[in-house]
């Protein structure tokens, strides 16, 4: 983990770098807009996201833990969806905000998978390769 990526796992490293800041680009630019920084609250979602994955990304862990870091991660996931719906309904954001919050989401997530699908094939291990 403590290697420096050389190589095609570098160029990975550079596009997932821009994917993540096109992102946080596009949840900026939906509170902009429409001039209500509610969505922002999406924002403490994405720092927990990898939480779980930070404290129990060990190779020794046994089953327990690894089930429980895997939920703790789909949970605070599902947060970055259920947070704009959740202000959307009560009426706090416009729908056109909600629908940069879910494009900034789709955004995030397809540049996970796309990101894990490469690192796999180039034998940089994947996003998951920890766990």
């Amino acid at each position: 983990m403590d290697q420096v990526p050389s190589g095609n796992a570098s160029h990975l490293a550079h596009v997932a770098h821009l994917a993540h800041l096109a992102h946080i680009v596009h949840v900026v630019q939906g509170c902009i807009v429409y001039h209500n920084w509610w969505p922002l609250l999406t924002a403490f979602a994405y720092v927990l996201v990898p939480m779980p994955y930070l404290f129990f990304a060990d190779d020794n862990l046994q089953g327990g833990w690894v089930d429980a870091s895997k939920f703790l991660t789909g949970a605070a996931a599902i947060g970055t969806v259920a947070v704009p719906a959740v202000l959307y309904a009560a009426h706090t954001i416009t729908r056109g905000a909600l629908y940069m919050e879910i494009l900034a989401v789709v955004l995030m997530g397809g540049s996970l998978v796309a990101y894990d699908q490469l690192s796999e094939e180039s034998s940089a291990g994947g996003f998951y390769s920890a766990l």
